[in-house]
């Protein structure tokens, strides 16, 4: 009777057994086996991934390299270490390394017939912090919707902008500082390789990204070295495309050349070869801050990242740049010469982007945001407090918001999507967590919709947000899948026009509502000498 017993009992319980934990799944890529995860209700998912050979010792500053072959079958069942940056809640000091080339992927489908759109995604974080592996990235519901999702690492900070006179000599090139860049094209390249492996169509491929990864989008897009690697791009909250950018070896528009930068961290680039990853990173940002900072004889771009945030924060100077080779001249002018990826093309901003910006400090003098304005926005301050000027100084705080949401990021999607006759959205929708912080449209508030993080247990979210996050991601997913956002009865959301037509998207609290910018003409932030273009445009 008791065996009878115990074999009844392993009947009951061996199929609970089997599917808690079904077998990893096996896929086999050009460097070799990998063993990935699989839940019982979710995709299949690979983690830590080498799309290139680790940046490291004599590859430091140096174009990625192809990835070793592996024996036997790879563990991807771990995120790989993130690229190195400050230290933070998220990413402390531990789960980050010079070896941080490495990409993630989500599938439903291992197939390799599937055929099903790829998403790769490029994280923000002003080009010195974040990393592909973060739980806001998390590809499992745009795969269960038939996506293969792809976020990718890539140098960060000093070290994968970084330009030296020393290192451009030494390049067959004679360019140096866009290692990043460089490492977002080796991983678009290793996807064209092997994504079908996974599922994916390897001829139909959207790069999307938020903050920076939408402005490294944008510069992918006018980079010769990148034609042929992906189908369609969506940029969400980009900067820095229409502004001026450093250059290499010249002083641009008043800006240091990031050579000139380089000599300041260091007269050779033998003296920092043998620095720790911690090191190198400490003494080039500090010697940044002395040269850039109040007193410094240097001067940056105008980012997000201002003053208005942290006055005692200096922007520090590490983003792509104008080096003749990966970016051949300086963005804007390539987009008004039509000299870019002629591909469908989505961008879109928030509606309160500056809110976050403006956390630590909040400008409460007319006297604080005029001299804030003149400095940044120099010569053109005066046109500038025109129109965003505060009425009292009550209005400063809100005034320096929406000229930021304004000038930098609104300013920047409406240009991109007009040069690229691309489709142009706003996100208007305050989340549960803006709504309790008084932050409004936040900036990378629309990223919990487009990911579907809205359903995730302990949530704060609501019903209609769940509705909004799946109308969001059905459109993403449509754009990926046909390079066309509307859906089959379509929606009347037409692409920016030649003729001066400025539709776009409005997600907001209810019906999704195409509606027109009130006035498309902004400031040429491209040309600061520049001040004719005086009619500003805020939506609200």
């Amino acid at each position: 009777m008791r065996t009878l017993f115990s074999f009844c009992l392993l009947l009951l319980f061996a199929p609970v057994a089997l599917f808690a934990q079904p077998p990893a799944p096996h896929v086999r890529v050009a460097q070799g086996e990998l063993a990935g995860t699989v839940t019982t209700m979710g995709p299949y998912v690979f983690e830590g991934i080498p799309y290139a050979a680790p940046p490291t010792g004599a590859l430091r500053w140096h174009a990625p390299q192809p990835p070793a072959p592996w024996k036997g079958v790879r563990d991807a069942t771990h995120f790989g270490a993130s690229c190195m940056q400050h230290p933070s809640r998220t990413i402390p000091a531990t789960a980050m390394s010079e070896d941080c080339l490495y990409l993630n992927i989500w599938t439903a489908n291992l197939h390799p017939d599937a055929s099903a759109p790829v998403m790769v995604y490029i994280h923000g974080g002003a080009f010195t912090a974040g990393t592909g592996a973060l739980p806001a990235y998390d590809g499992t519901s745009l795969a269960m919707r038939g996506a293969v999702v792809v976020t990718l690492n890539y140098r960060l900070g000093v070290f994968g902008f970084f330009a030296h006179p020393d290192l451009t000599g030494a390049s067959p090139h004679h360019a140096s500082g866009n290692y990043g860049l460089l490492d977002q094209m080796a991983a678009l390249r290793w996807v064209r390789q092997n994504i079908a492996a996974f599922g994916g169509n390897p001829r139909n491929v959207t790069v999307f990204g938020e903050s920076a990864g939408a402005t490294s989008v944008g510069y992918l897009m006018v980079s010769p070295l990148a034609a042929g690697l992906f189908d369609r791009a969506i940029l969400e909250s980009s900067s820095l495309l229409f502004t001026s950018a450093p250059e290499l070896s010249k002083d641009h528009n008043g800006i240091t050349s990031m050579e000139a930068v380089g000599l300041a961290v260091a007269p050779h680039i033998s003296d920092l070869k043998n620095m720790s990853s911690a090191e190198l990173m400490a003494s080039a940002n500090a010697t940044a801050e002395k040269l850039l900072g109040p007193g410094g004889t240097g001067h940056t771009r105008l980012r997000p990242e201002t003053t208005l945030n942290d006055p005692t924060r200096v922007q520090l100077p590490w983003a792509p740049i104008v080096d003749g080779y990966v970016i051949p001249d300086q963005p804007a002018k390539l987009y008004a010469q039509n000299r870019f990826l002629h591909i469908p093309t989505m961008a879109g901003t928030n509606a309160n982007e500056g809110s976050v910006f403006l956390t630590r400090y909040h400008p409460t003098s007319t006297a604080s945001f005029t001299a804030w304005v003149n400095e940044q926005f120099a010569p053109c301050g005066k046109t500038v407090l025109a129109y965003y000027g505060p009425k009292s100084p009550p209005d400063a705080n809100a005034a320096a918001g929406r000229l930021i949401t304004d000038a930098i990021f609104l300013h920047n999607a409406f240009l991109f999507a007009r040069d690229t006759h691309g489709y142009l959205y706003r996100f208007t929708h305050v989340s549960p967590y803006a709504a309790a912080h008084g932050l409004g449209v936040f900036h990378s508030s629309e990223l919990a919709y487009v990911f579907g993080r809205t359903h995730r247990p302990g949530a704060t979210f609501k019903p209609l947000d769940h509705r909004l996050s799946d109308k969001m991601m059905t459109v993403w997913l449509q754009f990926a899948r046909t390079g066309d956002p509307n859906l089959m009865n379509g929606s009347g959301w037409s692409r920016i026009g030649s003729n001066g037509e400025t539709p776009y998207m409005d997600f907001g609290d209810g019906a999704f509502t195409v509606k027109t910018l009130p006035d498309a003409s902004f400031i040429t932030f491209a040309d600061p000498k520049v001040c004719k273009a005086t009619q500003f445009a805020s939506v609200r």
